[in-house]
Order: structure tokens, then sequence, then C-alpha cells
């Protein structure tokens, strides 16, 4: 008697189970139905506003960024100033949450909400920066300024100043920083995802 009470509990709590999971993806789902429509929206926006001058189309792609299983919009409107924007879907309005110019995301580590951006400058100055997704956006938490004076981009930089939470630190405290960033997460490339173009 009493394995087979221990038998139907478990079928039970198997069953519960299966329901709650079912349950949170399908609502997932009904979530990034919503977002995408949202967000088709911001698409059409951003190509209205940046698609002149002989560019007919925009590159954008949707990616869960910061790992909450709703996908967030990047597009690529191609400017210096705005080279890619990352857009999401917060309680029922479309926020632009990210943005690079002269340059573009590279990394993305959904587990531990941050962007990564390698080389991002121009005029003698490229940066590295670690940002960190708090209270709906993203912020600067780590940067990694080199400055090439005159020379080629190929070449040594002649000074790199890093900076954490703005603040002046050594390049031991910098990569420490980062390290703790991260926590081991093995970063995704946003060069690899599927874009398309509108």
């Amino acid at each position: 008697m009493k394995k087979k009470s221990i038998k139907v509990i478990t079928v039970l709590l198997a069953m519960v189970m299966l329901f709650v999971s079912s349950s949170s993806v399908s609502a997932m789902s009904l979530q990034n139905t919503i977002a995408h429509r949202a967000l088709k929206q911001q698409i059409i926006a951003d190509k209205r506003q940046y698609c002149n001058f002989g560019m007919t189309t925009i590159k954008y792609v949707y990616a869960d960024i910061d790992g909450d299983h709703v996908a967030e919009l990047i597009t690529e409107p191609g400017y210096g100033y705005l080279t890619q924007a990352i857009y999401d879907y917060q309680n029922g309005n479309v926020r632009r949450v990210a943005t690079v110019g002269q340059g573009n995301f590279t990394k993305y580590y959904p587990k531990h909400k941050v962007i990564y951006i390698k080389n991002s400058g121009h005029m003698g100055v490229l940066c590295d920066y670690y940002y960190k997704y708090v209270k709906g956006t993203y912020k600067m938490a780590a940067r990694a300024q080199k400055d090439y004076g005159n020379r080629s981009y190929d070449e040594k930089p002649v000074k790199v100043t890093y900076t954490v939470n703005d603040k002046k630190v050594t390049k031991a405290e910098y990569s420490a920083y980062v390290k703790k960033l991260i926590k081991g997460e093995k970063g995704k490339s946003f060069s690899k995802l599927k874009w398309k173009r509108y």
C-alpha cells in the first residue's frame, strides 16, 4: 500500500510539473508574439528615420540578449553616431536599451545580462566596453580606452586607460572586474545571429 501511494504521488507531481512547465512555455511564446508585434513597429520607424541617401533597407535581428526568454530587437542603421541599437519590450512599451556608434555590438552574456563592444571609436581612439543591464537599460560598467595617437590601429596603442564604474583603475583591477562581471560565461556573438533586411 505504501509503495502504491508513493507511485501515485510521484505520478501526480510529474503531471503538475509538466503542466507548470508547458504553461510557462506558452506564456513566454505569447510574450514573444506580443513583443514582436510592437518591435516590428520599431523596425518600420528606424527604416523611415535612417534609410535615405541611397540606403533602402535596414538590417535587424531578434535575439534574447538579456536572458529573460523574450527576444529583443537589434537594428543596424549604420551611421557613425548610431551604428546599432537594441530595443526591449517592457511593460507594454518599446524602449531603446543600448546603442553603439562607430562600432558594433560584439558579444552578449544573457545569463549575466552583459554586452561587450570591442574597438568602438575613431580619430585615433578605440574603446572596449562592458555594459551591464540595470533597471531596464544597459549601463557602462567597464571601459578600456586605447589611444593610438598617430599610429595605425594595427600597432600597439600609445596609452590605455581603464575605468570601472567611471573610476580610473589599473589593468589588473579592470581584468578582475570583467572576470567577476561575466563569471566564466561564454559570450554569444552578435555577428553570428541570423540578420535579416527590411
